[in-house]
């Protein structure tokens, strides 16, 4: 039982590490990327940037928290029915709560950034400071096109970033699937961030042609528009998974009554 309790813990603090840490590195970044004067009011146009980077980061820090709780209920025994309700309670109020309100602050602080941006002389960008490995780009990338689906839906009504982040979160909580493919927790642990990671770096392919072309037949899958799209995409990815999990956990169960039997 008290492992349980700790859900809510490891969910947000998972959350705001990822956030924190995110918003400070591209933060930075973000204010090279500017190429801003450094004598020109330094603390306040990286604490924007910073901000900026914060609210961008969300979905995946929710898909990162998510990754924390099932990496944690790995090494820990726990009441299942406690755990699933207070991670569901977590996740429900940062979709619903929390990143709305984040994301109402979005378009005045890009306005205050752009300000920066246009009245204010240029430097070189010190190119080496914003070069990063290949596999992280391709990283950020997928986060950033996350980003841009779950703002525009957002942005569109609240009714479709509902769909939209229900959808999504419906396809990487089906990742719990993982946690049991195998009798060792490293192995899930590893197939677990490969999945997570996977999903990031498949994910920018699916707003292209050739992937829209290859969906084609379904009558779904027509619309142009990710908002409507991709939801769809999430929930059938999401109904594998969970019925590939659920199988696992009825093999499971049989052996176990096997063996209790003999």
């Amino acid at each position: 039982m008290k492992n349980a309790l700790l859900i809510p813990c490891v969910f947000f603090l998972s959350l705001l590490s990822i956030i924190v840490i995110l918003a400070f590195f591209e933060g930075i970044a973000l204010r090279y990327e500017l190429a801003i004067p450094l004598e020109a009011e330094t603390a306040g146009i990286l604490l924007l940037c910073m901000a900026q980077k914060a609210c961008c980061s969300l979905p995946f820090a929710v898909m990162a928290a998510t990754i924390s709780v099932y990496a944690f209920l790995m090494r820990h025994p726990v009441k299942k029915i406690v755990a699933l309700s207070l991670f569901l309670v977590c996740a429900i109020f940062t979709l619903t709560v929390i990143i709305p309100a984040c994301y109402t602050q979005l378009p005045s602080i890009d306005n205050a950034i752009n300000a920066y941006r246009t009245t204010v002389p240029t430097d070189k960008i010190p190119a080496d400071f914003l070069n990063r490995p290949l596999f992280l780009t391709l990283l950020r990338r997928g986060a950033d096109s996350l980003f841009y689906d779950v703002y525009t839906a957002c942005l569109r009504s609240f009714a479709a970033y509902l769909f939209f982040v229900c959808a999504f979160f419906f396809c990487i909580s089906s990742f719990w699937f993982i946690c049991i493919i195998t009798r060792w927790n490293m192995f899930n642990l590893l197939f677990l961030f490969s999945l997570s990671g996977a999903f990031l770096l498949v994910y920018p392919y699916m707003q292209q042609a050739g992937f829209q072309a290859a969906l084609s037949n379904l009558q779904l899958m027509n619309s142009g528009n990710s908002v409507l799209r991709n939801p769809i995409i999430f929930c059938i990815v999401a109904v594998i998974f969970h019925s590939i999990g659920g199988l696992k956990m009825l093999l499971i169960s049989s052996k176990i009554n096997k063996r209790n039997a003999v």
